[in-house]
């Protein structure tokens, strides 16, 4: 946005600050100043191109750009255009005008004036210098005064020809703000004609709508040659409402982009006061008496603390009490010191500011960033990992574990794909109001969706053998919340604030889904791949479920026949989960019509909720043990057995009556082939010994390894290298 150097100077008595001091004190203080131009002729200053944040709409006008200067160059700032009086010559403005507000709760405030003989005639030269410093284009002296008012204060303004107004019931022209109805239409100034929805706010007449709330203005009762008579508006308007019907209909307007980030709703009046004088200054006319302000009841303003024990704290430094206060109370925040504490009124500007930590910020970004000591923070273990963090990870190990391959896949799947799954999601499902798409229309209600997508762009390029899983989230509208949809997204900021979900309407699920098509080897020992069945599916669900510390005898788990899921899995070959009786997700094939839209055979799919599982695991048990100081000695043991001798037995034989030395059994090798009996397998396993009190005798060694393959002889049809079979 681009600010005069001259404008800004107008509120800081006394000489005007060099121009690149306080470009430099701007950026310093959080207002980043992009470029700086000069502009020549009558009037021309230096022109800042300066980068205001989203959060700061209080800056977005020279008044309060002017304010954050003179606490960045500790000098005064002051207003007198405040305290100037609107000589008011006219009738009382209600013997004129009407204005009913039907939507509150998102026009908390509308306020009016009306001028009366006016004869339309150019600016002021210091009005239309003003503006073409900033590259606003001159149009006439009450267009101007609003866009000058605008860029001044940052009250965004209109001006209606009142005598274009449709009267109402009582026989005065009448503001009427509300939404819009079904089928209305309304040529904006830019000549193109909008549709209209009732998700739009509307200015309206007694008959039609003559503006889009916030956005811009209607054609029809624009000010032209012919004007005589003005009605001046400004209002406050829910910043929802506004973005709603700005992102609807593709616009955005200097108004607009303040109303969608929070305006002043005290400064309605102030907006109108200062448009009028510059009016009545350039055409003549008089201004009614009195204003039309139909508002809802003002909030109270907020009120914060601010330890300074706490803010040293979080910085590292101390800041004199003092220097705290001088530079809260110049930024407008009323500051009073109670003891070791701060504690402020937040204008009614001052959007940003709800929390002790903005106060902090103030603080600190006023101070000089550069004045923070360099030095680390403390450092910080947690005590334990959350439930929440371990879960997924844990899950993404153990499937990884057994072979199956991580995708991440959209959110944002087709109405259509997501149709036949609506069922399983936590709510109806989630319609985008602006996707960036056909195939992105809809959130999923299951990250099953996702992975048939992945299935079938692999199976469509030869790939057939698949076993994929993603954890991810599903989607759903709360039921309890879907009624009060209008109300939360367009009022009662408040609640929105308070709900941790921004209005509630969304449910969203951490899940884990599986998918299995084709063949797959089961088992090391199996050497042929066998198709994937819902058997494997349902022990792929448990061996996750045992892995991640669920099962007996503290959360059972068990799976019953799904019946609920006809639209999706197939009858007899699917079942739901369940965990200590909880409902934990389900397990099944999916139904042949549907698998086969997405060119797949009976593929096995399965979605589990992580937040289920989290919640049924028992307590942790940790505990930590140091590593020896001494070192360890490995010993190797071969042995040929069945194959139906399992790598548990084998293990469990070794750790029988072995010492403690004994510190870890692992598979080092398996052959099968010439040498090795017929229904038989050669394992060789390594068998690690260490102790905390000193090293390891070779013979001691030995004689454990000798007596572990002794019991390892015992086991039916078993043989150990290079020891003889029992006589």
């Amino acid at each position: 946005m681009k600010f005069a150097h001259s404008w800004l100077a107008s509120y800081l008595p006394g000489p005007a600050p060099d121009p690149r001091e306080l470009g430099d004190r701007l950026t310093a203080v959080g207002f980043i100043v992009e470029g700086v131009e000069g502009v020549e002729g009558e009037g021309g200053s230096t022109v800042y191109d300066v980068e205001i944040t989203a959060n700061r709409p209080d800056g977005m006008n020279h008044r309060g750009l002017a304010r954050e200067a003179s606490v960045a160059l500790r000098r005064a700032f002051a207003d007198a255009g405040t305290t100037v009086p609107v000589h008011e010559a006219g009738p009382d403005v209600a013997t004129r005008a009407a204005v009913v507000v039907a939507e509150p709760s998102l026009c908390p405030r509308y306020s009016a004036r009306v001028i009366e003989g006016v004869a339309i005639r150019p600016s002021s030269a210091a009005v239309a210098s003003r503006l073409a410093a900033i590259g606003q284009g001159a149009i006439s002296a009450p267009v101007d005064a609003t866009n000058h008012v605008l860029w001044d204060i940052g009250q965004p303004l209109h001006a209606f020809d009142l005598d274009t107004l449709a009267n109402g019931a009582d026989g005065l022209p009448t503001i009427v703000v509300r939404r819009a109805k079904a089928g209305e239409t309304l040529v904006t100034l830019d000549g193109v004609e909008r549709k209209l929805t009732p998700q739009h706010l509307v200015i309206a007449d007694a008959e039609k709508p003559v503006a889009l709330a916030g956005v811009m203005g209607g054609l029809a009762t624009a000010i032209s040659e012919k004007t005589t008579r003005i009605l001046l508006e400004s209002a406050h308007f829910h910043p929802g409402a506004v973005r709603r019907t700005a992102r609807s209909l593709g616009m955005h307007t200097d108004a607009s982009h303040r109303f969608e980030r929070g305006t002043d709703a005290e400064a309605t009046v102030d907006g109108l006061n200062r448009a009028a004088r510059l009016v009545v200054a350039a055409c003549g006319g008089a201004v009614a008496k009195g204003v039309l302000d139909v508002r809802a009841a003002p909030p109270a303003a907020p009120r914060l603390t601010l330890r300074l024990a706490r803010l040293a704290s979080f910085l590292g430094m101390t800041i004199p009490a003092d220097r705290v206060v001088a530079i809260l109370r110049d930024l407008g925040l009323s500051p009073s010191l109670e003891g070791g504490t701060v504690r402020v009124e937040v204008p009614s500007w001052r959007v940003d500011v709800s929390c002790e930590e903005d106060l902090v910020e103030e603080v600190i970004r006023c101070e000089g960033y550069d004045r923070l000591p360099e030095t680390l923070p403390a450092p910080f273990v947690p005590r334990t990992v959350s439930r929440a963090a371990q879960v997924p990870d844990r899950a993404r190990d153990l499937l990884a574990g057994v072979g199956l391959l991580e995708c991440q896949t959209y959110s944002f799947v087709s109405a259509e794909e997501n149709a036949p799954f609506a069922a399983a999601g936590p709510g109806a499902p989630v319609l985008l109001e602006n996707p960036l798409g056909e195939p992105f229309t809809t959130l999923r209600s299951t990250p099953v969706v996702g992975l048939l997508q992945s299935a079938r762009h692999n199976v469509r390029r030869g790939l057939k053998d698949l076993a994929l899983f993603e954890v991810g989230t599903s989607f759903g509208w709360n039921p309890e919340r879907k009624e009060k949809e209008r109300i939360s997204s367009e009022g009662e900021e408040g609640k929105r604030r308070a709900d941790p979900t921004a209005d509630g309407r969304v449910i969203e699920r951490a899940r884990v889904a599986i998918l299995l098509a084709g063949a797959r080897s089961r088992h090391w020992s199996r050497t042929e791949p066998a198709p994937s069945d819902f058997f494997e599916g349902a022990g792929i669900a448990e061996a996750l479920m045992k892995g991640l510390g669920l099962g007996e005898p503290g959360a059972p788990i068990t799976f019953k026949e799904n019946l609920r899921f006809s639209s999706f899995l197939a009858a007899g070959r699917a079942a739901d989960v369940f965990v200590s009786g909880e409902p934990a997700g389900w397990v099944g094939v999916l139904e042949p019509s549907l698998a086969a839209s997405w060119d797949l055979a009976d593929p096995v799919v399965c979605d589990l909720d992580l937040g289920v599982l989290a919640a049924s695991l028992p307590p942790p048990e940790t505990s930590v043990e140091p590593p020896s100081k001494f070192p360890g000695s490995e010993v190797d043991i071969t042995v040929t057995h069945a194959l139906s001798t399992t790598w548990r037995e084998l293990e469990a034989t070794v750790r029988r009556d072995a010492p403690t030395e004994l510190a870890a059994v692992e598979a080092k090798g398996r052959y099968r082939g010439p040498g090795v009996p017929e229904g038989c397998v050669k394992t060789t396993m390594t068998m690690r010994f260490a102790s905390p009190r000193g090293s390891l005798a070779r013979e001691d060694v030995n004689g454990w390894r000798d007596a572990a393959a002794r019991r390892l002889l015992a086991l039916p049809g078993a043989k150990v290298d290079g020891l003889p079979e029992p006589a």
